[in-house]
């Protein structure tokens, strides 16, 4: 009796143990929902904290690959706005769609209390008709709903822009909204349900708003789409343009970042972790053959075991592809403040025949020239090679000299890259070299 009881107790702990280990997993696996993940994007954005976006979108990739496709393409399209759109005034570039198919979408500004105009909405409507009268088959879209005195921007904007001779059948209101990030979702209801024809748009209003209505915009039109399953509407960021205001030229990143969050329609984020660098690991060859590019990658790993590919924002010295012999190269990389250097040895070898036969491989592996190319070159040198095993000395030279006429041929039909070409020509004027 008493091993029987001992033998229910085991069993219990053994199933209590399970249910503990099981819950335990179940509990590490949960997913965040793609709220979460969105709001979680935008915060990171906003502390600038880059690591954290890319391990974000990770994430979604992983979890909700369709949104994951439109949410990176909402961050590269921000990163680009924010430090390479240039801001156009006054006319839109040229450049842009010469018929109906593009829409120029004019941002409204508060009206008085009077329901008049301001001169900062004045002077949009001047840029947009500027715009219009360059691309005259262009569509534009007034867009603002707060009333004033019976008055909305919308309708005073259709009217200004009528009485300055642009054709009612071009103009497209939108008069319900009360500010950006409702004025984009309801600018693509009307697109996306009304005008078939309309594939393209860009912003027109002031100067310092274009970044962040450009960012809205584009993140809706891709929402939008979406949600009623459109082809989405491109963005022509280059085509915007802007009334300049002297007193104010620019807006912060804080702003965009709480009107985003209004966009995707999540709850704001706070205080989340920030990935900490933790190590440097380096991958890539260590033996290389003389004018040899560096093969090196770096990559950060984090404390909460995230792994980046850093190459492009680490500092490598000491090498130096044009020395025989052991090298030491250092690696520096920098993040949040912390800094780690790391050090590996490499050798740089004198190049052969075999070596560049192996060489042409990897060149063509690497898309440095068509295997067609690279096929002619591998003949060439099997023929060195059997002269060389033979010790034809004088036919080795002359063949070296019309494998350089060869790469020459390759170089000026533009079949080889200019990286390849200095490779290989380098190297075989060593072997000549050396028989000399």
């Amino acid at each position: 009796m008493k091993r029987i009881y001992m033998i229910f107790i085991s069993t219990l702990l053994i199933f209590s143990f399970l249910s503990f280990s099981t819950v335990s997993a179940e509990t590490q696996n949960i997913k965040k929902s793609l709220d979460e993940r969105i709001s979680e994007l935008i915060y990171y954005y906003g502390e600038e904290a880059r690591t954290d976006v890319l391990r974000t979108l990770d994430l979604m990739e992983e979890e909700f690959p369709e949104d994951y496709k439109i949410w990176n393409s909402v961050i590269e399209q921000w990163d680009w706005i924010e430090n390479e759109m240039e801001e156009n005034l006054n006319v839109a570039p040229d450049g842009l769609p010469e018929d109906d198919s593009h829409v120029f979408v004019v941002l409204g500004f508060a009206l008085d209390s009077n329901g008049e105009m301001e001169d900062e909405l004045i002077g949009r409507l001047e840029v947009a008709l500027n715009s219009a009268e360059k691309y005259p088959n262009a569509y534009v879209l007034v867009t603002g709903g707060v009333e004033k005195n019976g008055w909305t921007e919308g309708d005073r904007m259709h009217d200004w822009l009528v009485d300055h001779g642009l054709s009612e059948d071009r103009i497209i209101v939108e008069n319900e909204s009360s500010n950006t990030v409702e004025n984009a979702s309801n600018s693509f209801e009307i697109l996306y349900n009304q005008y078939d024809d309309i594939d393209s748009f860009s912003m027109i209003t002031s100067q310092y708003h274009l970044k962040r209505s450009s960012i809205f915009y584009y993140t809706m039109s891709q929402l939008k789409a979406k949600e009623l399953q459109k082809s989405p509407i491109e963005f022509l960021g280059e085509g915007n343009a802007g009334w300049y205001r002297e007193d104010k030229t620019e807006e912060p990143l804080s702003l965009k970042i709480r009107g985003m969050y209004q966009i995707a329609g999540v709850e704001q984020s706070t205080d989340l972790p920030i990935s900490q660098l933790e190590e440097l690991e380096i991958e890539g060859g260590l033996e290389y053959i003389l004018h040899e590019k560096l093969k090196v990658n770096v990559y950060a790993r984090y404390d909460n075991g995230y792994k980046r590919d850093v190459t492009e924002f680490s500092e490598i010295t000491g090498f130096d592809s044009t020395i025989i012999g052991d090298q030491e190269l250092t690696i520096h990389y920098e993040e949040n403040g912390k800094t780690i250097d790391k050090n590996i040895n490499v050798s740089v070898e004198a190049p052969s025949l075999d070596s560049m036969q192996q060489q042409v491989k990897n060149l063509q592996d690497d898309g440095e020239f068509t295997k067609d190319v690279a096929r002619s070159l591998e003949v060439h040198l099997t023929a060195l090679k059997r002269y060389e095993e033979t010790e034809q000395r004088e036919k080795l030279l002359k063949h070296l000299n019309g494998f350089q006429n060869l790469l020459e041929y390759h170089r000026d039909k533009e079949l080889i890259s200019d990286y390849a070409y200095d490779f290989l020509k380098r190297n075989s004027e060593y072997l000549i070299e050396e028989l000399w």
